[in-house]
């Protein structure tokens, strides 16, 4: 037997529906459907007059996804309410009850079962449980309800509309009589009057079913609760309009995904609720402060045993932000904390749908799942917004019109229409909208964008949106390039700080999934200063490499192209390369490139990381070299900024040679150029350069002259300057070389605790873990040197990854830290180890002092005074050579101090007085202090033995 063709054209009653063009005529005018009743019709048309189950069905419109019968529902009714536009005697879908639907030539002129009446919920007003973070949304309402005759709830899917409805029905129901009607099992409009007037015990034929309704409602004070109108909202709006007209005592609140545009109606849209923002400290107390996380523990809790504690509060507070703040999908998730930490929930909302599955019994068809409830709202959408909404899943951040003109450009819309399809989705509560610098923006739910990327993949335009996409955010940083030399720092910042996603996300798809290698690599270039400013320098290599390995790998050939990827590798290579090889031969061959190409402030970018990558590890004769060429190639350029980052390299290369008179007169010239640029002026290469040229300064300071309390202030305001900058490599490279030393070696403890914490923060933020033995070795000290803690295992496994950490950390400074922190609590071996260690390898030049005070401190401990006069007095001619007046004065006051115990008076006067009586401010400093009480000390034994020889005579 021959088999059966599908045929290409299915005609049924006035209808002409194209099987391959997938477009369906009414004599001669087109019927427009949405996608999913499309599919739909196709399936019952290919087996007209055969009942095509609901699996069928769903296969045919939902591929893949798990559903409710109640969006099969809402879209065979929204189908056959389009047919009915165009014939009005019946029905043409047929319902074969509890099995699926048949497609006939006939019209069926009964209304199916599906859409009865009697299926719809009494009066009585659900039961409603603890409502959470609701609570001036809700006295709000009643003081609404009780002024306006028709309220009109209006929000997302899962925001709670029903939930704050219910709650103002109860607190009204003792002074007027509610009627709740649940109207969301309706399948079409020509239900809402029959249903609410079986539900009012009504049974007067159709004609006056209004009139009965109005009579009956008007009988006393009446509040009339319609819930989930969206889709018989003009049923809904006549009903309204009808009743309110006809009665005076009637009071109407309704529930809807959208305006109904009925007489008299007061919107009220209701928002997410509050979640706490990225910075809230992740302490329980302070996230259930918030109304989301409060709902999400509270409805753990009910379902069991659950308690928040102070390490899982971060993790719930991002939780609630990655939900939105969304009632339905909070009430979903609780339960799952009782079976899996915190953050293993958190890591499956990559997948937020699977997790998010509701009691069916005890909820609404439509709220027992989250993707019910976004399929629900999804089957009403006319096919623009259908289509309007797939294309703005593609924006991780708010966006404005013209940017979704970009991505939907392969359909073709006339602009007026895609305007038309964004203001449809914002009534049906899909979009909600920014207002921002006095320009608006819409913005998708999180949940929302999941869902309808989702269905973007599914309908095979993924690949043109992210194409669209990509080049859109390539102009956007184009235009960015512009504007970075013309604006203020703190306005560029502002401008494009908030985009780093979007770049992030067009990045992924032309780079690493190879959507299009050559815009990616162009969007890697554009995007540098960007990753600069937001310190995202791990971000920022990573991209960077494979952007230059597939440069090589498509055989590009434009090399100012090739010139920008490498200098910005270059960039943070110098501070995260421990390969220094590699490291070297990458700043080479930038600068080759650049001088290739004539670019001069390419090379001046390309010699600033040379530079300071060879003085970190101490190649000073490389470093003096290189430092030349910059010299020469900004003037040359005119390049003030390079000048300055020249002038901020031979400062530390004077610290590394000890000469700090050089440092101090260097930097305080420096700062002065500085203060009179104009703000915008400075380009950042790494860290903000006032902010270091004043930690530096302030450090050298408190080291190298007679003015540590000058020094210290400094330091001081460094230090608050780089908590307010948000610039994360600039508060890491401060906190770590100078700041939090100085903190600790003047014991400022809780200025230093509350930067320490920060620099955490930053390690973690900014993904530079490489730092983390920095940060890990001021906590052990600061414990130690504080008396809060006395763990000498912790402050040797400090050591040891510091040992073992970058060259970039400069180390011996950490080691002398360490060294202190140990004998602080006693352990006087273990710091012997590190400073064997030390000696061993050779200590850095400004560090040799103080390394050797901490020797003799071993020394004494052991007691081997005469060794320890020895290495003191060396450490106090080193210090005098170097013009180090804090290890000068530490060395001098400890000489002193031993020779004290020694009664060798006068000898001890003649070490300290000289060295403390050239200071000229700080004494309030620990050192200057100490040295003091050691000078009284001494007055004192001077004295007693005056007195004891005149006694004697």
């Amino acid at each position: 037997m021959a088999s059966r063709q599908p045929p290409e054209m299915v005609a049924f009653g006035p209808f002409r529906l194209h099987l391959k063009l997938r477009r369906l005529f009414h004599d001669e005018e087109e019927v427009r459907l949405g996608n999913r009743a499309m599919e739909l019709l196709i399936a019952l048309a290919r087996k007209k007059g055969e009942v095509v189950t609901k699996r069928d069905l769903f296969d045919a419109a939902w591929p893949g996804i798990f559903i409710e019968d109640g969006n099969l529902k809402v879209t065979i009714a929204s189908l056959r309410r389009t047919l009915r536009k165009y014939s009005a005697t019946g029905n043409y879908i047929r319902t074969f009850s509890n099995r699926g639907y048949w497609l006939s030539d006939e019209a069926e002129s009964v209304a199916s079962d599906e859409g009865n009446p009697q299926s719809i919920a009494s009066t009585q007003i659900p039961h409603l449980g603890n409502v959470i973070g609701r609570a001036d949304e809700i006295a709000e309402l009643c003081k609404t309800v009780g002024v306006g005759r028709l309220t009109n709830i209006v929000g997302a899917g899962g925001i709670g509309k029903t939930t704050v409805a219910i709650a103002v029905a109860r607190l009204v129901e003792e002074e007027v009589s509610v009627t709740f009607v649940d109207l969301s099992r309706i399948t079409d409009e020509e239900y809402v009057i029959p249903s609410l007037a079986a539900v009012l015990g009504i049974n007067s034929g159709s004609q006056d079913r209004l009139d009965a309704i109005s009579s009956t409602l008007a009988k006393r004070a009446t509040l009339l609760v319609l819930d989930t109108c969206e889709h018989v909202s003009n049923a809904v709006a006549h009903l309204c309009d009808v009743v309110l007209r006809r009665t005076e005592s009637v009071r109407i609140l309704c529930t809807s995904r959208q305006a109904l545009r009925a007489k008299h109606e007061k919107v009220v849209w209701l928002a997410p609720l509050g979640v706490p923002p990225a910075d809230v400290a992740p302490a329980a107390e302070k996230v259930l402060a918030y109304p989301a996380p409060k709902l999400l523990v509270e409805r753990a809790s009910e379902a069991g045993d659950y308690k928040l504690t102070d390490g899982d509060a971060g993790t719930v507070a991002e939780i609630c932000r990655r939900l939105d703040g969304l009632p339905l999908a909070i009430e979903l998730i609780a339960p799952r904390l009782l079976v899996e930490a915190a953050a293993d929930v958190l890591r499956e909302l990559d997948n937020r749908f699977a997790g998010l599955t509701g009691r069916e019994l005890e909820t609404p068809p439509r709220q027992r799942t989250l993707l019910a409830t976004l399929e629900w709202s999804y089957a009403m959408l006319t096919e623009t917004e259908a289509a309007v909404l797939r294309a703005a899943s593609i924006f991780a951040q708010p966006f404005e019109p013209g940017a979704l003109l970009r991505v939907i450009h392969h359909h073709q819309f006339d602009p007026a229409l895609v305007f038309d399809a964004l203001a449809g989705l914002r009534s049906k509560s899909m979009l909600s909208i920014e207002h921002a610098s006095d320009e608006m923006r819409y913005r998708l739910l999180d949940s929302t964008r999941a869902f309808a990327a989702s269905l973007l993949e599914t309908s095979g335009e993924v690949e043109q949106v992210s194409a669209a996409y990509a080049r859109y955010v390539l102009e956007v940083f184009e235009k960015s390039i512009t504007e970075r030399a013309r604006l203020p720092a703190q306005k560029w910042y502002a401008t494009y700080a908030t985009r780093a996603e979007e770049l992030r996300k067009a990045i992924t798809w032309a780079l690493y999934q190879n959507g299009d290698t050559l815009l990616g690599l162009r969007l890697v270039a554009i995007g540098l200063p960007l990753w600069h400013e937001l310190s995202m320098i791990e971000n920022a290599r990573r991209n960077c490499e494979e952007a230059l390995a597939a440069y090589d790998r498509i055989s590009c050939s434009e090399r100012a192209l090739q010139l920008k990827l490498l200098l910005g590798l270059a960039a943070v290579t110098r501070f995260i390369s421990t390969d220094t090889d590699k490291a070297i031969a990458t700043f080479e061959k930038a600068i080759k490139l650049s001088r290739d190409v004539g670019d001069k402030d390419a090379e001046c970018q390309g010699l600033v990381a040379l530079a300071s990558y060879r003085l970190l590890p101490g190649y000073r004769t490389a470093a003096q070299e290189t430092l030349a060429q910059l010299k020469n190639a900004a003037m040359q350029s005119g390049n003030r900024p390079a000048l300055w980052e020249h002038e901020t390299l031979l400062a530390e290369m004077d610290v590394i040679q000890s000469d700090y008179p050089a440092v101090i007169a260097r930097l305080e010239r420096l700062r002065e150029q500085i203060r009179n640029a104009s703000d915008g002026t400075a380009s950042r290469f790494d860290a903000d350069i006032r902010i270091r040229t004043e930690n530096t300064l302030g450090a050298a300071q408190w080291l190298g002259s007679q003015r540590p309390g000058t020094g210290l202030r400094r330091v001081q305001t460094a230090a608050h300057w780089a908590l307010e900058a948000h610039h994360g490599w600039t508060l890491i490279y401060c906190f770590t070389r100078g700041i939090l030393f100085i903190l600790s070696e003047c014991r400022d403890y809780a200025l230093g605790g509350h930067c320490l914490a920060k620099l955490r923060e930053a390690i973690d933020r900014y993904d530079m873990p490489t730092w983390t033995p920095v940060a890990v070795c001021y906590a052990e000290a600061f414990d130690a040197l504080s008396g809060s803690r006395r763990d000498p295992d912790a402050i040797m496994r400090a050591f040891d990854q510091l040992r073992t950490g970058l060259p970039q950390h400069g180390r011996h400074v950490y080691y002398a830290l360490l060294t202190r922190a140990l004998h602080a609590i006693g352990c006087v071996d273990e710091a012997a180890r590190i400073l064997n260690y030390v000696f061993e390898i050779g200590p850095q030049r400004s560090m040799l002092p103080e390394l050797l005070r901490l020797k003799a401190i071993e020394e004494r401990s052991k007691g081997r005074d005469d060794d320890a006069h020895s290495t003191l007095s060396r450490a106090l001619a080193i210090a005098e050579d170097h013009g180090s007046w804090a290890w000068r004065l530490r060395a001098a006051t400890d000489l002193a101090s031993l020779l004290l115990e020694k009664f060798q008076v006068n000898d001890a006067k003649t070490v300290l007085e000289p060295v403390y009586g050239q200071f000229l401010d700080g004494f309030v400093t620990p050192d200057l202090q100490r040295a003091n009480k050691v000078l009284d000390d001494l007055n004192s034994s001077d004295l007693m033995s005056t007195v004891g020889v005149a006694a004697s005579r």
